[in-house]
């Protein structure tokens, strides 16, 4: 810098005054390119092995002792127990409220400071298009993750005065920390589709967020710790809910309100806010356009009407869209049609027809279309991002069909249509008396319905599929496995379901890329149909068939969705668990 003045003050003085005010824009843009260095310096010093070394250190013996024994009581039932000492090393907290504060703290911090290096390296570095996108869906995922780590964090501190109950507590904290930790996989999965061999960035940045993903781990874990060693206060919790679901079988649950129950009845019509119409007749032409009317962060349901027609756009539901519900006439009738794929440049996440990433969403009686094709590989129909509940809805696509991305989701009397893993993500997601399509695919390929994505044994997701119908699509010849694991910790039930002839005896495909078999949980309980015969099952340790009661009411609406009485309250649908 000093050289810089020195030629400034060596110019003529005729000049001086002329010249003074690029003097001071030269300064400005070299002192402006000089921390743009150091951020970017240190973005990649931040991503690199030796910061990855310093985040995973482990403490010496001697400085474990000084840490209180409550905080390592808790750090050993953890998976990442080193990584809980480092995190908790500074904390004088002794209950395990303000530990496992502390631990949600630190993980909300470390995810802020990956995104704002992130948003930097995006910002300043030429990126080709597949770079861009996958760089701009991990910043989504960061903001997603932030999002929902703050939402723990209020439920944490309002407790007592927002929940009636301490399951009720425990219930959110898994639901929003297992999405949380969704994220950073969905991130990482997708800069690893990456086909630059120099685009080193990526693994850098996956890297960066597995201390992450580990710190995020061990507050699931304290919360099941938590859990446990309070199970008779919880307790109640669900034995309230299994009541509740036996008075509503077959009708509607008890929780509901009369309102609801009305709004369900045909003959009763629901008022909308805003009316959409391709030919003009409502009050908007695309859904996309009456979504930007809908006010932000509501509290109050807000009623869309997609009048019969087929509707060519790209839906998206963002966070601040709080409290939508979309109501067609009917599947065959409101369509919502895209064609984004990943061959054509779109990753999985950004290849979707409808997005929802804003809670308590709500539709019914439309179709959501992908018409890529199978030859364009992954095209997704829906990406479930949020609480929500399908009623008579039609998904139809063929690779990637519905990415149930997410927390809590329920899907009744839905139609879901494609080839492979046609049924993936993370959710806790119920599917009840859902028509489940195989369509045929290209040569070469094997149908598999499910690839639940479930990593951590903490998280309390899980697809599970009761009273629906399996069957095969036109033309299709080929076995077709119930589901593969996406993650070493895979959950998904079927139950009193009709499994058709397309299904292998096997039942189940393994997936070595993203699992193990030693602790994926995969049940069938009470089937029937020509699919349904378990003598030829696969034998892995995580595997049961003819579960008892007790096991499969767990994946039942009232207990796999705990805390259903606060948002699916409002889906007005006919909700009861299989007896």
């Amino acid at each position: 810098m000093a050289i810089i003045f020195k030629i400034f003050n060596n110019s003529s003085s005729s000049s001086q005054n002329s010249s003074r005010t690029s003097q001071k824009s030269c300064i400005v843009v070299i002192i402006f390119l000089i921390l743009i260095t150091l951020l970017l310096s240190s973005f990649f010093l931040d991503f690199s092995p030796i910061s990855k070394r310093k985040q995973h250190q482990v403490l010496s013996d001697s400085a474990i002792p000084s840490l209180h024994p409550t905080v390592k009581t808790v750090c050993k039932t953890t998976l990442y127990p080193s990584l809980c000492f480092t995190t908790l090393s500074s904390t004088n907290s002794t209950t395990f409220r303000r530990i496992l504060e502390t631990a949600m703290t630190a993980s909300e911090k470390s995810v802020a400071k990956i995104r704002t290096q992130l948003q930097a390296y995006l910002a300043f570095q030429d990126l080709i298009s597949h770079e861009k996108v996958a760089l701009r869906d991990c910043l989504e995922m960061l903001d997603q993750t932030l999002d929902e780590l703050g939402q723990a964090m209020d439920h944490l501190l309002a407790f007592p005065a927002s929940l009636p109950n301490i399951g009720l507590l425990y219930s959110n904290l898994k639901t929003l920390l297992s999405a949380s930790m969704t994220n950073q996989h969905t991130c990482i999965d997708g800069i690893s589709d990456s086909n630059r061999s120099d685009f080193s960035v990526a693994k850098q940045i996956g890297d960066s967020l597995i201390p992450v993903i580990r710190m995020i781990s061990n507050c699931l874990a304290i919360v099941t710790y938590m859990e446990t060693i309070n199970k008779d206060k919880s307790g109640n919790h669900r034995h309230l809910f299994a009541k509740m679901t036996q008075r509503g079988r077959g009708k509607f649950p008890a929780w509901m309100t009369s309102s609801d129950r009305i709004l369900m009845e045909k003959k009763h019509k629901i008022k909308a806010n805003i009316t959409v119409s391709g030919d003009g007749s409502g009050d908007y032409r695309s859904i996309s356009e009456a979504i930007k009317m809908v006010p932000k962060r509501s509290k109050n349901r807000f009623v869309i009407k997609i009048n019969a027609g087929v509707y060519n756009e790209t839906v998206e539901i963002p966070r601040e869209k709080m409290n939508i519900m979309l109501i067609g006439d009917g599947m065959s009738k409101t369509i919502i049609t895209g064609s984004k794929n990943i061959v054509d440049g779109f990753s999985t996440i950004d290849s979707a027809t409808l997005s929802v990433a804003g809670d308590k969403f709500l539709a019914r009686d439309l179709t959501i279309l992908n018409t890529a094709g199978p030859h364009k590989y992954q095209a997704v129909a829906a990406r479930v991002t949020s609480n929500s509940a399908f009623y008579r809805c039609n998904f139809s696509s063929y690779q990637d069909t519905l990415f149930a991305h997410s927390l809590r989701q329920f899907y009744r009397e839905c139609t879901i249509q494609g080839t492979i893993d046609f049924i993936f993500g993370n959710a806790a997601a119920v599917f009840q008396n859902c028509l489940i399509v195989v369509r045929k695919p290209i040569h070469g390929q094997s149908n598999m319905i499910t690839a639940q994505g479930r990593k951590d044994p903490n998280q309390n997701t899980g697809f599970s599929l009761e009273n629906c119908t399996i069957v095969a699509g036109e033309e299709l010849k080929a076995w077709t496995f119930l589901g593969r694991p996406w993650g070493n910790y895979s959950r998904t039930m079927v139950m009193k379901s009709y499994l058709g002839k397309l299904i292998h005896p096997q039942g189940w495909y393994k997936w070595d890329k993203y699992s193990t078999l030693e602790t994926v949980e995969y049940i069938e309980h009470m089937n029937y149909g020509p699919g349904s015969d378990t003598r030829h099952r696969i034998k892995w340790r995580g595997y049961k068939k003819n579960c008892s009661q007790e096991i499969a009411q767990h994946f039942t609406v009232g207990e796999f969705l705990r805390d259903a009485d606060s948002w699916l309250v409002s889906t007005a649908f006919p909700l009861f668990t299989a007896s």
